[in-house]
């Protein structure tokens, strides 16, 4: 049976300590609240059941997340592209001064 740490699994679930220390308890398995506990594949396995719910969260916010920091991404290009042939077209304006002489 493989073992791992505690805290990989509740970063990998994206739970508390507590929450799955009260849970395991609930289930009939004793493990020490800390997170450098080991644990085997069978608590894992019992773990992954429950939160499994919680980790597809994680990953779904995780998306969303980098969805929207790309569109702000492609909206400041944008911008910036626009302000830039805003500028070119400035550049490009002659500024004509008339001059007249009165008698």
């Amino acid at each position: 049976a493989k073992t791992m740490r505690l805290n990989k699994v509740l970063r990998e679930f994206n739970i508390s300590l507590d929450r799955a220390v009260e849970f395991l308890n609930s289930q009939g398995h004793e493990i020490e609240a800390r997170p450098t506990t080991k644990i085997s594949g069978e608590i894992y396995q019992v773990l992954s059941d429950e939160f499994q719910t919680d980790k597809s969260k994680k990953v779904e916010a995780k998306e969303v997340g980098e969805e929207k920091r790309k569109e702000k991404e492609s909206l400041r290009l944008e911008r910036e592209k626009e302000l830039e042939d805003k500028r070119k077209q400035d550049e490009k304006q002659e500024v004509i001064r008339a001059k007249s002489n009165l008698e």
